[in-house]
């Protein structure tokens, strides 16, 4: 028991350093060797594969961006929620709705964006801290168990099963700490119904991830299967998840491209499918924050 208090005690310690922005100079510098890393990569990759835009599909596109982002964003939402309500707080639709779009976007900067902005929020609504923090985490770390679980199992299908067992375990001990501190965290420890909530989101989570990554490589028309799309989004839980790396921006991208070849995909494809996704969000992303904005804001979001 003492160990693992002792490794709760440093998991708290790592969220707080997290929670934290970082040096504005440091912020510049990785984004700006961010969005030129991930440009010139997909010039490379495109240039590569020698694909064409008549060879584009153009349908998968218009699915990601008017299904698979919107469902996204939804998801965002109800985690964002889910957190609050484990903090004893009940955030209006519209406020969850602002924070996640406002998330999402931190996310893409050279700083943990999107808990951050979560904690932030939580604080200002009236709960501690430290109990911010923990809330915040707890989604997260649910969506890492479950990726690492059933992502670590694609890839111990799909590619290397040593690289899968390490998915795998990361995902359980991620499942461990969600569970420390959804009991520590939630009222009275927590409800079966709100831990019942809170998986269901983070499954569709995995779904959503699987599907766009999916509809990314269909566009470029290349054939993927379910379990490669699965295996793929363990790139994803490892960079937006909780945000504990800076720049989201970048870091997927290249763990999307180093993975795809270790599942049977090309590494130029794999360059390509991080690209492309991360435009269809981005351009989606655009879209909510300019709804928004015309909607108009309080000073406090």
């Amino acid at each position: 028991m003492g160990l693992f208090e002792g490794l709760t005690a440093a998991f708290r310690r790592l969220l707080d350093q997290r929670a934290q922005p970082l040096n504005k100079t440091l912020q510049a510098a990785i984004g700006s060797v961010a969005v030129v890393g991930v440009s010139g990569a997909t010039v490379w990759a495109w240039r590569t594969s020698d694909l064409t835009l008549a060879e584009l599909s153009w349908w998968p596109l218009a699915v990601a961006l008017l299904v698979a982002a919107p469902a996204s964003l939804a998801l965002k939402s109800s985690e964002f929620q889910l957190a609050a309500r484990i903090a004893s707080q009940k955030p209006s639709a519209h406020r969850s709705l602002r924070v996640a779009v406002v998330s999402s976007a931190a996310n893409l900067l050279p700083l943990p964006g999107s808990l951050i902005v979560t904690v932030r929020s939580l604080s200002e609504d009236g709960s501690t801290y430290g109990s911010a923090i923990a809330a915040g985490a707890v989604p997260g770390l649910c969506w890492l168990s479950i990726t690492g679980i059933v992502g670590g199992s694609a890839i111990a299908v799909e590619g290397p099963p040593s690289l899968g067992a390490i998915a795998v375990v990361g995902g359980l001990l991620a499942g461990v700490a969600a569970l420390k501190l959804f009991g520590e965290t939630a009222p009275d420890g927590g409800s079966v119904g709100l831990a019942l909530a809170v998986l269901g989101v983070e499954s569709a989570w995995l779904l959503i991830s699987a599907l766009r990554l999916g509809l990314a490589i269909t566009a470029l028309g290349v054939d993927i299967s379910p379990t490669q799309a699965v295996a793929l989004s363990v790139a994803g839980a490892l960079t937006v998840a909780i945000g504990f790396f800076p720049s989201g921006l970048g870091l997927r991208e290249a763990l999307i491209a180093g993975l795809s070849p270790l599942i049977g995909l090309e590494f130029d494809i794999g360059v390509l499918i991080g690209s492309v996704d991360r435009l269809v969000w981005l351009t989606f992303l655009a879209l909510a924050s300019a709804a928004l904005v015309l909607r108009g804001s309080d000073s406090s979001e």
